[in-house]
């Protein structure tokens, strides 16, 4: 048991505040486990909450739910894990068909539990999954939006009609989920465009992904023209971007949630049979699928990765907040 730690709280609307002295949690799941984090990522969903604008998760909890970690009390101490962050049942009908991302029974590391933004953090047994310890720690905290990504590959490689490689496929955004979403589909040779407002990003994506990316705001976007649509923003503009650059016959798969409700063009679905896909996170074969991928190099290098301490997660945020990270993931460092 740990009595205390750093953490970082999110307190307010647009604030997180560490603390050097948190009281730390303890162990109090007969499953549970304690883990010393070694780095955790910023997600879009952890920006949603610092903006307040997800009712889920209210100040006064620990956000992050992106980590590598070490587990130092429970079985299998010393072993370098990640984990789902998504803590379900294992008994309804969803979990017994291998789709326990939608068990409707679930509780969330980051959200309904205290999550990763801190030195110390306890996890159920059943969500880790174990990293060789000689990976880098900072590529073991992507699994889980590699995960997001290669789920949503998946879907879009079930609903097309045509091989993934032989398709030409738009990516809306270049944030961590569509910038992994464009390395990943690299691998699978496929032709693509990505869209991403952020020019500061541009030159990542053109380094890393190896095409020219595409400003929407400034530069028009084909109508009618991709087999294979991703859309990794998800707000009323990109989903109506989405539906207009699909070909009839195609997919829109979408992952994003930046808005909560949607405008779309149901008649040009209807007419043109296109398939609009919903992705939600990932199942844990997704998951280790992901870390995998990641070590076999299947997203590339991942040097475009920005390390910041901890205790300076709150700079990190804001800068995020203004637009003025290049970079489209932020992976938070304890330290010891």
């Amino acid at each position: 048991m740990i009595d205390k730690m750093e953490a970082v709280v999110y307190t307010a609307p647009n604030e997180m505040t560490f603390i050097n002295d948190y009281h730390s949690t303890q162990i109090d799941r007969d499953d549970d486990v304690l883990l010393r984090i070694e780095s955790v990522g910023i997600c879009g969903s952890d920006m949603h909450a610092f903006h307040g604008k997800d009712p889920r998760r209210n100040p006064g909890l620990i956000l992050g739910h992106e980590f590598c970690g070490e587990i130092v009390e429970g079985t299998h101490k010393g072993q370098k894990v990640t984990g789902n962050p998504l803590i379900t049942c294992g008994k309804c009908e969803y979990c017994l068909q291998g789709r326990d991302n939608l068990c409707s029974d679930r509780d969330m590391i980051g959200m309904s539990r205290q999550g990763a933004f801190a030195q110390y953090m306890t996890i159920p047994n059943q969500c880790l999954v174990h990293a060789p310890n000689t990976m880098n720690s900072n590529h073991v905290a992507l699994t889980e939006p590699a995960a997001t990504v290669v789920h949503a590959v998946n879907l879009a490689i079930e609903s097309s009609f045509k091989p993934i490689s032989e398709c030409n496929v738009l990516v809306v955004g270049a944030g961590a989920i569509g910038l992994l979403a464009a390395l990943l589909l690299k691998s699978h040779g496929v032709t693509m465009t990505v869209l991403e407002t952020n020019e500061a990003r541009h030159s990542c994506v053109k380094d890393h992904v190896g095409v020219n990316p595409v400003n929407p705001i400034t530069d028009s976007v084909k109508e009618d023209t991709y087999d294979v649509v991703i859309d990794c923003v998800g707000s009323e503009k990109t989903n109506a971007l989405s539906v207009s650059s699909v070909r009839a016959g195609g997919v829109v798969v979408n992952v994003g949630l930046l808005s909560w409700s949607s405008n779309i063009d149901i008649r040009k679905i209807t007419l043109q049979e296109i398939k609009l896909v919903g992705c939600y996170t990932y199942n844990m074969e997704d998951f280790r699928s992901a870390l995998k991928s990641i070590e076999n190099g299947d997203f590339g290098d991942l040097s475009w990765i920005e390390e910041m301490p901890l205790s300076e997660t709150n700079l990190a945020f804001q800068s995020l907040h203004n637009g003025t990270m290049a970079s489209a993931k932020v992976i938070l460092k304890p330290s010891f």
